[in-house]
């Protein structure tokens, strides 16, 4: 990578560290090269489908995140597969953070984006099992009617068991069955950041109008409002407006509302008001069928002894279950070895 981008990966790699684990930043990110920066992209270099996939997957959130606290706003993301030709990139299977969302018949968008969705998180892709049926049965009926079934829907749970994909799926499916829907999801980091920097900036007005605007609003871990007195008055306001106006409400967090730390009483009571569902650890059988659903998806064949040793040693994580698969699917592409 040249010099101006190597700067920029520097820059974007620490707004990107402090958001993932240390380890999870050396498996999927110590590989990747800034190839280009352009005003409204950016390009990637990985070493196989794998890493995109896996960074497509899970990361897109932290690194869209990551390239507005760099860059100041959004861009799209793209990324190069080795050619095999002296070192040479090819852009192959581009996929914009921003993509354009898949529409019914009929009723297409064209685009049309919301940013940090990953079109790869839709209800068809999701693994239900009866550790998350009650979670993924209440996101699809909200999906379906907007504020008129369970208005905020709180769905709780354990790191990597499903809850942004449920709720990235919710927002594909409003914003391409719905005609001039207004949909908007980020982390409640991104919400507390964005809050500060319109105080700072004289911008709450602009602010205020962006979010109490919206048709579907998702916010992912909101449990990071905790604390924050500034931030939970404002979201109060915000929370008050929406539902008055009979918007719908998705927010995800580790546990439950009234075990969130430093959290006013009023936003707890306010979480609460509709459905809260929670997803467990999915069982083995539950395990075995993401495994194999994730492999067909990534066309990686592997013994069926390789997925039942996965599952039965990761059992509490999906997010890990996964990794752990997209680890030995890339050694095992790296290598030219087959493994059993």
């Amino acid at each position: 990578m040249d010099k101006k981008c190597a700067q920029l990966w520097q820059r974007l790699s620490a707004a990107l560290k402090p958001q993932i684990s240390a380890d999870s930043f050396k498996r999927w990110f110590s590989a990747v090269e800034l190839i280009d920066a352009k005003d409204k992209s950016l390009t990637f270099g990985v070493p196989n489908n794998i890493y995109q996939f896996w960074i497509e997957s899970n990361y897109m959130s932290a690194l869209q995140t990551a390239i507005v606290t760099t860059f100041g706003s959004p861009r799209s993301v793209k990324f190069c597969l080795p050619s095999g030709s002296g070192g040479q990139t090819a852009v192959e299977d581009s996929m914009p953070l921003e993509e354009v969302l898949p529409a019914p018949p009929g009723n297409s968008k064209p685009g049309a984006t919301v940013p940090g969705l990953n079109p790869r998180n839709t209800f068809e892709s999701f693994v239900v099992g009866p550790n998350n049926e009650i979670a993924h049965a209440a996101s699809l009926a909200v999906a379906q009617a907007p504020a008129r079934t369970y208005n905020p829907l709180f769905v709780y749970g354990g790191v990597g068991l499903g809850k942004t994909h449920l709720m990235q799926a919710i927002g594909q499916y409003v914003w391409a069955k719905k005609k001039n829907v207004k949909v908007i999801y980020l982390s409640s980091e991104l919400f507390i950041n964005e809050f500060i920097d319109a105080i700072q900036h004289s911008n709450l007005v602009k602010f205020r109008k962006r979010y109490r605007q919206a048709d579907l609003l998702l916010i992912d871990d909101i449990q990071f409002l905790g604390g924050k007195e500034r931030s939970q008055e404002e979201f109060f306001h915000t929370f008050n407006t929406l539902f008055d106006g009979h918007k719908q409400i998705v927010l995800s967090s580790d546990r439950p509302a009234s075990e969130i730390a430093n959290l006013e009483h009023r936003l707890v009571s306010r979480f609460e008001w509709g459905l809260t569902a929670e997803l467990q650890p999915p069982a083995i059988e539950t395990r075995l069928a993401i495994l194999r659903k994730k492999a067909r998806t990534m066309q990686i064949q592997l013994h069926d002894d390789v997925f039942q040793f996965l599952a039965s040693r990761i059992r509490t994580n999906v997010r890990r279950l996964e990794g752990a698969l997209m680890r030995v699917a890339s050694f095992a592409s790296l290598s030219g070895k087959e493994l059993t």
